[in-house]
Formats: C-alpha cells, structure tokens, sequence
C-alpha cells in the first residue's frame, strides 16, 4: 500500500496522512494519544478501517455461533407491509455490537450456518449454506437483517469515473447506496466507527439511548479528504498472467459478462477499466433476498460486485468467503446463489459439463 509513483511532494504527504488515518486506531473523546483520531463511538463495529479492510483486502463472516463479527457487520431495519423499511426503534439502521468503556454495546450477535444440499443435472452433489443469526435482545418479528461483510478497496479510485451502460444513483457499497468514494467512507465512519463528520453531522443515537456523545465533526474536512486520496491511489488487484481461454468462452456463452462486464470506459483517460462489472443494482432472485431494503434498492437487489482480484483471494483460501455475506465458499457456490435477472444464466451453468464447469471456474481463478 505505498503511494504509487509520480506524486508531487504535497500529493503523496497528503497520502500518506491518509494512510496513517486509514490504519490507524480511534479512540474515545477525551483520551489522549499520538494523533488527532478521537471521537470512537460510543457505539461502534471496529476502531479502524483497516481493521476490516486489512491491506485493502476483503472481509469474512464468522464460521459459527462461537466467531465474533471481526470484519463483518449486521444491517436491520423494520419492514412495513407494503415494502417500507424504518430504523429499528433500538438498534437504528446497523447494529453496533462493541462500545466505547462505560456503555453498552447494542447487541450481541451469533451466526449459525444452515446446509442445502443440491445436485447438477449431471447427478454431481453440491452444498450451499445459508446463514441464520441471533440477535440479543430479539429485534422482534417486524425486523429484518442482513450481514455485510467488508468488500475489496484496492482499485477503488478508477470505479468513480468508469461510464456505466445504464444510469445509477450510486456506485459503491453493497446496495449501491453512495455515489461517491468520499460519501462511501464518510458512511463507514458514522456507522461503523461513530465518528461524525461533514456528511453524517448527528452522533448515531436510536431511540431508548441516551448517551451518544460526539460533536458535529470529530473528523475535519481536510482529514476526510485526506483519507479519500489514500484509498482513490491504491492500485488495482494483480490478476494472473494464464487465462483459462475456454472458461472464458464459457464466461461469455453462459451470460456471466452480460452483468460482470469485462471492461468500461473512464471518464479519466482512454485506458478502460478491466473491473468485471457494470456497478448497477440488479433483481438476484429469492436465494439472496435479505428481505431489507436499503435506499434505492429493493431487498432483492444487489450491486454487481466486480470480479477483478479473484486470482489474489483465491490463491490465498480457494473456499473464500463471496457475496455480500460471505455465504458462498469460492466462485462455484456464488453462480449456484445467482437468480432473478442471472437464473438462466445459473441454469446454463449448471448445464455445462463437469469439466466446462471446471474451466469457467479456473478462467475467474485467474481474474
């Protein structure tokens, strides 16, 4: 994560005080430190960004009911009869299960996961899971919930200016829900981290609290500016110098790259983005109905993650947590959540030959 070469003097000390802001660790209002990061909370998910993003990198969910939630986090809200979703009335819209010394945490939450069982056509066994969580204290049945877990930021900075085939009031977070890197980590700083700043003004303070501190701004401008700089610079994931050029084709028969679109144009220059995705909202079918909507998005919908990086996270866990909750272990059981608006494409996949399957798998291995 070193500043990236050609910065003028000014540019890369403003990175670099950025990335000092990025790793380092908030602490409550008050207490005394080596830098100006205070105002943690009082409710809060983790103490830094890179405690969730460590080395820009993505996030995991728990593997079970003993694991706590380290790079991953638990949105809820109340869902009317006719679609309208609320801030619940004591957890707010993010459940902040950590707090400041002398306070509550909000919830403590513990992940179970469910087994499906399923074969191709072919008669090849598979499993999914899905996960099934307990909130304490019980949220009531007008709650719903999902679990987020940390996405990839590396490459960041050449997503804002891509050209989208389709008009979008948002481009980052799961649902899409912030249109710009600036407001994406404003957001993270208010919700998960509790620190006030220019967009998000008011302390997070849900109904039955009382003590939720902060001022109008415990982060500055400058600050926030700064640390925006250092996440737009980090360079784009390493893919892999060996394609698997048949999983490719199939890549493309099958419908993968109707959505996961391999590049786009930058308003930025005349390079193309390689990203694998058009950042738009997209129906994903029942399996990934959360059931909460967010902004914009329906609770069906889901920002199409892109693919680029793949080569990195796999060659590190080959079963690596992917979607939005980190229910599919590796690329293979992500196709096998995919439906709505990617059904046929899912169904195609499952279609192909065990070994056609075997090279689609192996061409995003190498993303």
């Amino acid at each position: 994560m070193a500043p990236p070469a050609g910065l003028s003097e000014d540019t890369r000390a403003a990175y670099e005080r950025g990335r000092l802001i990025f790793n380092g660790h908030f602490r409550p209002s008050g207490t005394q430190g080596p830098d100006d990061l205070v105002g943690l909370g009082p409710l809060y998910n983790r103490i830094s960004c890179a405690s969730c993003h460590s080395a820009g990198g993505r996030g995991f969910p728990p593997d079970g009911p003993g694991d706590n939630f380290l790079t991953a986090l638990v949105r809820i809200g109340v869902v009317d009869a006719v679609g309208g979703v609320t801030p619940h009335p004591l957890f707010g819209t993010q459940i902040q299960d950590r707090a400041v010394p002398g306070v509550d945490p909000e919830a403590k939450l513990s992940l179970n996961w469910e087994i499906q069982p399923g074969k191709y056509p072919d008669g090849q066994a598979y499993e999914l899971r899905k996960p099934s969580l307990d909130i304490q204290p019980d949220p009531g049945a007008l709650a719903h919930w999902s679990i987020r877990i940390a996405q990839p930021i590396r490459g960041i900075g050449l997503l804002e200016p891509m050209i989208l085939p389709k008009d979008s009031t948002g481009r980052f977070g799961w649902k899409a829900s912030e249109p710009t890197i600036v407001m994406q980590n404003a957001a993270a700083l208010a919700q998960d981290m509790g620190i006030t700043n220019v967009f998000h003004q008011m302390p997070i303070c849900p109904k039955g609290q009382t003590d939720c501190g902060g001022g109008s701004g415990e982060i500055s401008g400058i600050s926030l500016a700064e640390l925006t700089l250092f996440t737009k610079l980090l360079p784009p994931p390493d893919s892999t110098d060996v394609k698997d050029t048949k999983g490719e084709y199939l890549f493309h028969l099958v419908g993968c790259a109707a959505c996961h679109i391999p590049e786009l144009p930058s308003r930025a220059g005349p390079i193309p983005v390689r990203a694998y995705t058009d950042l738009s909202l997209h129906d994903m079918g029942p399996g990934l109905d959360d059931g909460l909507p967010e902004g914009d998005a329906k609770s069906f919908e889901w920002r199409t993650p892109p693919l680029w990086g793949l080569a990195e996270t796999l060659a590190k866990d080959r079963a690596a947590p992917l979607l939005h909750d980190g229910r599919a272990r590796g690329p293979e059981e992500a196709i096998l959540w995919h439906g709505g608006e990617a059904l046929k494409s899912r169904n195609d996949f499952m279609a192909l030959s065990q070994e056609d399957r075997n090279h689609l798998l192996e061409f995003l291995k190498g993303l």
